[in-house]
């Protein structure tokens, strides 16, 4: 569960790239892009490399030069399969930064079936690394945010004037000679089911912008951070196998060479159904101000000023209110289940825990009422669950970054921490380590665990900071171009530097 903090400033992108003491500047060169820009369904088809059925992987516009900001080039895709939907937005959740929504064709609530691929400076040089990297940002966020400028919500300047150790991911791996791109979701916070077969449409896409439709050695890279995490795991998971019913999804087509999940919450969360003050939180600021922010609640009704009142509007269930957030009941768990997180003291409600246990189990107090958290994990589908059974293709190399620090308090850009913090359970301050490390059952079937690194980042920073940055590289490094001598001698040269 992801909030916006609008205290907080967030970011990803492009580059020139060097080699040791070399620089190589790319940017006369002729693009590939316009000549790969048409390419016959058939002969596509015949690739085996095809995503949804009746996804056609032609833009419907393509950015460039200015009108492209950060990026070499942006497209706007959408793929028309009737099995996408048009999603609720929340008020405060609409593509309103002003490029995303350009981007969109000026739709600030795309349909599910739309999507943005960004592709940075030098993507399709063939001087780059054999494995394209694809980045996949999490809830209440875009590729720009994400991976551009990750301490700004917005930035309206040129990414050269953002500070080296403020710009994002994606700069800094495209600095380092990868291809690098990424994809923004219509809805931010979005069913991660549709959003795993963007995953698949995306990937295709790369495919026939690199020229490698008929490459049977193709494979990418993914980077993703939050929530994107869920739509990655189920496209590596053969989501078809898993969804049947539900004809529009890809099972896994072995073009993924190494996972790197960021904050990934492998064992679900339970966040609105474990604090009561989340709820009232939220709740009040409703009331108060008439607006309320882009986050769900699991109580559907809340006691305030004396009066018990409805916020079915803004509840986690798909079945009430306005579903603005389809995408977050398919990642609850119940985390108390086996005593993998039992509710603690930072739960705990003042009327002897009545609260707190009908909030999460289901019940009615004078504080609250609440469906509870099982209610809410059918309406996700299980999806965790059928997660958690299944297991990625064992033929993906798997690696995980986690945070610990507790502290996601932010006021002017800067982490402030708060008591309560302390109480709460280890991890990055949403997604606890039991959670984010947890790692038995993505791998039930075979795939290799690369790295399990664990860095006293909060949920934000570890998917911004250069600690995490350089485990990544060094894991591509020694896993994914180790065969690569142009690699080899380009990290060479930068250690004698």
């Amino acid at each position: 569960m992801e909030m916006n903090n609008k205290n907080e400033y967030f970011s990803s992108s492009c580059f020139m790239v060097k080699f040791g003491s070399r620089k190589i500047n790319f940017s006369n060169l002729e693009s590939l892009s316009a000549k790969l820009f048409i390419i016959l369904l058939f002969t596509f088809s015949c690739c085996n490399c095809n995503a949804s059925d009746v996804f056609v992987p032609e833009p419907l516009e393509v950015f460039e030069g200015d009108d492209a900001a950060y990026w070499k080039r942006v497209e706007h895709l959408k793929d028309n399969h009737n099995g996408f939907v048009q999603e609720n937005f929340h008020p405060e959740g609409k593509q309103n930064n002003p490029l995303i929504k350009k981007w969109f064709g000026g739709n600030s609530t795309p349909h599910s079936g739309e999507f943005i691929l960004h592709c940075a400076n030098n993507f399709d040089n063939p001087k780059c690394f054999s494995i394209p990297v694809l980045f996949i940002p999490g809830s209440c966020d875009n590729a720009n945010r994400g991976w551009v400028h990750p301490y700004n919500h917005h930035w309206e300047g040129k990414l050269s004037d953002l500070p080296h150790e403020k710009r994002g991911f994606a700069v800094w791996m495209s600095e380092l000679g990868y291809s690098v791109f990424s994809v923004t979701f219509a809805q931010p916070q979005g069913c991660n089911i549709m959003q795993s077969e963007i995953i698949a449409d995306a990937i295709t896409r790369i495919r026939i912008l690199l020229n490698r439709q008929n490459d049977p050695n193709f494979k990418v890279n993914l980077i993703a951070h939050s929530k994107g995490n869920v739509a990655a795991r189920l496209y590596l998971s053969d989501s078809r196998k898993l969804f049947p019913a539900k004809t529009f999804l890809t099972n896994f087509r072995k073009d993924v060479d190494t996972y790197v999940a960021i904050a990934a919450p492998f064992r679900g969360l339970d966040t609105p159904f474990r604090y009561y003050g989340y709820n009232l939180s939220l709740a009040g600021e409703l009331v108060k101000s008439k607006s309320s922010l882009n986050a769900p609640l699991a109580a559907e009704k809340v006691t305030l000023y004396g009066k018990m009142r409805d916020f079915t509007e803004l509840s986690i269930n798909p079945d009430v209110g306005k579903n603005y957030f389809p995408g977050q009941c398919q990642m609850l768990f119940d985390l108390t289940e086996d005593g993998v997180l039992p509710l603690g003291i930072d739960s705990a409600t003042g009327d002897a825990n009545f609260s707190r246990d009908a909030l999460y189990y289901g019940g009615s107090t004078a504080w609250l009422k609440s469906r509870g958290i099982k209610v809410a994990i059918e309406l996700g589908e299980k999806l965790i669950y059928r997660l958690e059974e299944q297991g990625i293709d064992r033929s993906v190399k798997l690696g995980i970054i986690a945070g610990k620090s507790p502290h996601i308090t932010f006021f002017d850009g800067k982490v402030v921490p708060m008591l309560w913090e302390y109480m709460t359970p280890k991890g990055d301050g949403l997604v606890p380590l039991v959670s984010s490390t947890y790692s038995k059952n993505i791998l039930r079937r075979g795939s290799n665990l690369i790295g399990l690194e664990i860095l006293d980042l909060n949920h934000v920073n570890v998917a911004r900071d250069k600690s995490a940055f350089n485990i990544i590289d060094n894991w591509f490094m020694k896993y994914s171009h180790i065969s690569e001598n142009l690699f080899i001698e380009a990290r060479q040269e930068l250690e004698q530097q």
